[in-house]
C-alpha cells in the first residue's frame, strides 16, 4: 500500500473512480464526499478501503490534507470545486467536460498553474482497449492516411434526465454537444492526433425531450491535411430494447477501414474483429486513474492535459457557434500564461498517450 491521500467528490459517476482508487498500490487513505448521505454510506459499504466520507467538500478538504482529489461533480460545479482542490495544494482528476464554457475552462487550467499541481480531465473514451487498439493501429500506419472519420451519440437521455434533473438544466449550462458529444469530438481528435482548422455544424430543437438547448448537433471538423472529422449527437433517439442494429463508429483511411469493432486493412482477406471491454466506461474510468497516478507518483507526462482538454471543449464550442450562425468557425485556443503551448499545438497537439 502507498501513502498517497486522495479523495473523490460526487459518487454518481465517482463510484468508477472510488473502486480504482480502492485497488491501487499508491493510495494509503481514500475518502469521500457527496451531499447524498446515503450515497456517502452505500460507498463506505461497498468499499471497506474508503476511510472516512463527507457532505461537504471544504470540510473533507480541510480535515484530510489530501494528495489528489477526483472531482465527479455536476458540469457547472467544476470551476468552483476543482479550484477549490488547487488552494487546498491537491493535484486534480477532473471528469469531462474541463467547463461548458470556455471562460471557465481558462480559469481552471489558470488555477492549475497557479498552484503548480497537475490537471488531468477524464476524457475516458481514450483508455478504452477499442480506441487503445485503433490508436496503435494508426501509428503503425496500417490503415495509411485518414480520409474521414464519424462517431456519433444517438442517445436517448429521458431515463438519464428523470433520474438526475440536472443534467437538462438551464444551470448547468450544457448543450448537447457540449454536455455528451464531446466523448465524441475528443475521441476525433486524439485519433486524427492534428489541429482543427475549422468548423461547421447544424443543430435543431426537434422532439419531445424537455432541454434548454440544441438536442441535436451535427458536425464537421476540417483538419489539417483536409481529413474530415464527423460528429453527431442527439438526445431524441428513441431506441427500442434488444441490440441495437447499428455502431456508432466509421474510419476511412487509404489502405483500410474500421466499422465499429471490425478491421479491414488491404491485404487481408476478411474482417479482424478487436476486443471490447466488459464494462466500456469501468475500463475507461480506470484507464483514467492509473494514468493520473502515475503522474503523480511518478511524474510521467499528464495523459489528458488541460491544455487538451480545453481544445475539445473549444472545438465543441466552436460548433454551437457554426450551427447558430450558419457559417464555419474556427475554434479558439489556450491564451494566456499558456501562449507558448497555444502557439505549438494551436488546436490538438499529440497526445501523450
Amino acid at each position: 500500500m502507498g501513502d498517497l491521500k486522495v479523495g473523490v467528490v460526487g459518487l454518481g459517476l465517482g463510484r468508477h473512480y472510488v473502486a480504482a482508487y480502492a485497488a491501487s498500490e499508491h493510495v494509503g487513505r481514500l475518502v469521500v464526499c457527496d451531499p447524498d448521505a446515503d450515497r456517502v454510506a452505500k460507498m463506505k459499504q461497498a468499499h471497506p478501503e474508503v476511510a472516512e466520507g463527507y457532505e461537504k467538500l471544504e470540510i473533507m478538504l480541510a480535515a484530510e490534507g489530501l494528495d489528489a482529489v477526483s472531482v465527479v461533480t455536476p458540469d457547472h460545479l467544476h470551476r468552483p470545486h476543482t479550484e477549490q482542490c488547487f488552494r487546498a495544494g491537491c493535484h486534480v482528476l477532473q471528469t469531462k467536460p474541463l467547463a461548458t464554457n470556455l471562460e471557465d475552462a481558462r480559469a481552471i487550467v489558470s488555477a492549475s498553474e497557479a498552484a503548480n499541481r497537475i490537471l488531468m480531465v477524464a476524457h475516458e473514451r481514450r483508455f478504452r482497449s477499442r480506441y487503445r487498439a485503433i490508436k496503435e493501429i494508426l501509428e503503425m500506419g496500417d490503415l495509411g492516411e485518414i480520409v474521414h472519420l464519424r462517431v456519433d451519440a444517438i442517445q436517448d437521455k429521458r431515463g438519464q434526465f428523470a433520474r438526475s434533473p440536472w443534467y437538462a438544466s438551464a444551470e448547468a449550462g450544457r448543450t448537447a454537444l457540449v454536455g455528451s458529444g464531446i466523448h465524441e469530438v475528443d475521441l476525433v481528435r486524439f485519433l486524427m492526433d492534428r489541429p482543427i482548422v475549422s468548423v461547421s455544424a447544424y443543430s435543431n430543437r426537434i422532439g419531445t425531450l424537455k432541454f434548454p438547448k440544441d438536442k441535436t448537433t451535427a458536425a464537421l471538423f476540417q483538419f489539417e491535411g483536409d481529413a474530415v472529422g464527423q460528429v453527431t449527437v442527439t438526445y431524441e433517439a428513441h431506441w427500442p430494447k434488444g441490440k441495437r442494429l447499428d455502431d456508432h463508429f466509421r474510419l476511412v483511411g487509404t489502405r483500410g477501414l474500421v466499422v465499429g469493432d471490425q478491421v479491414g486493412r488491404d491485404g487481408l482477406s476478411g474482417w479482424e474483429t478487436l476486443s471490447t471491454d466488459a464494462s466500456e466506461i469501468v475500463t475507461g474510468c480506470a484507464g483514467c486513474v492509473h494514468a493520473f497516478l502515475d503522474s503523480v507518483v511518478h511524474g510521467t507526462e499528464v495523459a489528458v492535459s488541460g491544455q487538451d482538454a480545453f481544445d475539445s471543449l473549444a472545438a465543441c464550442v466552436a460548433a454551437d457557434e457554426s450551427a447558430a450562425k450558419g457559417e464555419p468557425v474556427v475554434p479558439e485556443a489556450l491564451s494566456g500564461s499558456f501562449g507558448q503551448q497555444q502557439n505549438d499545438y494551436f488546436l490538438g497537439g499529440a497526445s501523450s498517450l
